[in-house]
């Protein structure tokens, strides 16, 4: 098992084959005093398979797709390596090939909820020399549930068009477009992402501010209408109640959020912070 690195945060792509569902793998080896009390994760409707040795035991986790804030504090602290799989809104469906709407908001076991995937990740964690060698036995595992896409066709359309409007589009638009009714495309949601139409709209255009003000510190002002906001004030009021402070606060205090707005397909690289 590797649990010394020169970088304390090591970032690495999927496979080609993967990344329509595996964002990235993220290895990551925490100091004692890495991470703050209030330290919390933006939401952005992705799941994640948790890995962490804490010294005595592996735990694992799938933590589903995320509508609110996740509080993790100080809790990283304790591991001495953590491997965290980021997937795609409906990666997790695709490996998993259960309702993600079970899964969201939720941090559960992965054993309980997929003993092959637990055992294959588990094994691959243990006997990992290195991290390039973690990272590639981790695609070998999940490429095996490639086989068949079981996300539907409707469903890609329709996130598609929700990314390129940056979440600013009408349901009944999306729906339009993908030649489904408003009724179908929410179940669709809700069972391979884990949340409706409309609240991915609103995330996505969340996460759009979120890499507007990661990009360089802007007027809220200008951003709101940027995004698609009738004023600021409905800009600062959508963004404090998806994320639990004001566009104000997070700029002050950007440190205490995680939010990955990384592109790291054309290299690879390590991230530190």
């Amino acid at each position: 098992m590797i649990t010394q690195n020169d970088k304390q945060f090591n970032m690495y792509p999927s496979h080609v084959g993967l990344r329509k569902y595996i964002l990235y793998y993220n290895i990551v080896f925490p100091a004692s005093d890495m991470f703050v009390e209030n330290y919390t994760l933006m939401p952005n409707a992705c799941g994640t398979l948790s890995l962490a040795f804490d010294g005595t035991a592996i735990i694992a986790e799938l933590w589903g797709a995320s509508l609110t804030p996740v509080l993790l504090g100080m809790e990283p602290n304790s591991y001495h390596v953590l491997l965290l799989i980021q997937f795609s809104p409906y990666g997790l469906y695709q490996i998993t090939r259960q309702s993600q709407a079970e899964f969201a908001d939720k941090r559960l076991s992965l054993a309980d909820i997929d003993s092959e995937l637990f055992n294959s990740l588990h094994q691959a964690f243990v006997i990992s020399e290195t991290i390039i060698e973690l990272v590639n036995t981790c695609d070998k595992i999940l490429y095996r549930r490639m086989e068949k896409q079981v996300i539907s066709d409707a469903l890609l359309l329709a996130t598609t068009v929700i990314s390129n409007s940056h979440g600013q589009v009408q349901v009944k638009e999306v729906a339009r477009q993908s030649s489904y009714s408003e009724r179908q495309l929410n179940r669709m949601f809700l069972m391979q992402i884990g949340m409706n139409i409309k609240d991915y709209a609103r995330l996505t255009r969340f996460n759009y501010v979120l890499k507007q003000i990661q990009k360089s510190p802007c007027f809220f002002a200008a951003l709101s209408q940027q995004a698609g906001y009738f004023d600021q004030a409905h800009f600062d009021k959508d963004f404090k109640a998806i994320s639990g402070v004001s566009p104000q606060k997070y700029m002050k205090t950007m440190s205490d959020f995680y939010y990955d707005g990384t592109e790291i397909y054309n290299t690879i690289s390590s991230k530190e912070e």
